[in-house]
C-alpha cells in the first residue's frame, strides 16, 4: 500500500519527520498493517531528499519505502551516482524499498517524455541500475515484486511530447517487465 504521507512535510524538522513515521509504524500495527505501507519518496513530503532520508530511515528502521527517486534526482539536480554519499545513500534505501514507482526522470524534470531516446541514456542507465539492484533485494525476501511505470500526464508529461503519458507508461511497463525478469536469467 502506497502512502504519500506527511503532505506538504518537506519543511518539518528531521526530526518531526522522524516522529511522525514512528507515529505510523504504531496506527498500522493498531490497524493490522504491519509491513504493508509502503511511504514514498516524493518532493513536497518528509522524504523528498536523498539527505533527509539517510537522517530518518535509520532512525526509523522498520519504515518501509515506496522508491521514485525520479524526485530525488529532481531534487540534487544530479543523477544520484558521483560519490560515497550517494552510493550510501541508495544502500540505505534498496534494503526497505518495497515498490517501485518505475519512471526515469532528468535533473530538470521527474519525468523524461521518452525514455529510450538516447538523449535520456546517461538518466535510463542510471534508474535502471538502481532498479536492477532493488529487485535483486527485494526477491530476497519475497516471490513478490512489484512497480509501476508512473507516468503520468501534463505537468508531469511535457505538452506537445510525440507520445502520451499513456503510451510511454505502457511501452516502460513492459520493456521493465522483461528487464527485471531477464535479470533473473543471466
Amino acid at each position: 500500500m502506497n502512502a504519500q504521507s506527511g503532505g506538504r512535510s518537506d519543511y518539518w524538522s528531521l526530526e518531526d519527520s522522524v516522529y511522525f513515521y514512528q507515529k505510523t509504524l504504531v496506527i498500522d500495527k493498531e490497524l493490522g498493517l504491519t509491513g504493508l505501507v509502503s511511504h514514498e519518496t516524493h518532493r513536497n513530503r518528509s522524504l523528498y531528499s536523498p539527505y533527509a532520508a539517510k537522517y530518518i530511515l535509520p532512525r526509523v528502521p522498520e519504515l518501509r519505502v515506496t522508491a521514485d527517486i525520479s524526485h530525488w534526482v529532481v531534487v540534487c539536480e544530479r543523477l544520484l551516482d558521483l560519490g560515497e554519499e550517494d552510493k550510501e545513500i541508495l544502500d540505505l534505501l534498496i534494503p526497505r524499498v518495497t515498490h517501485i514507482h518505475a519512471r526515469i526522470g532528468t535533473t530538470q524534470s521527474s519525468q523524461c517524455p521518452e525514455p529510450e531516446n538516447d538523449i535520456f541514456t546517461d538518466e535510463r542507465e542510471f534508474f535502471e541500475r538502481f532498479w536492477l539492484r532493488v529487485v535483486q533485494a527485494m526477491s530476497q525476501d519475497s516471490d513478490v515484486i512489484t512497480f509501476v511505470p508512473e507516468y503520468g500526464p501534463y505537468p508531469y508529461h511535457p505538452y506537445g511530447s510525440v507520445r502520451s503519458h499513456g503510451e510511454v507508461a505502457d511501452s516502460e511497463g513492459q520493456r521493465l517487465q522483461e528487464l527485471f525478469e531477464n535479470s533473473f536469467q543471466g
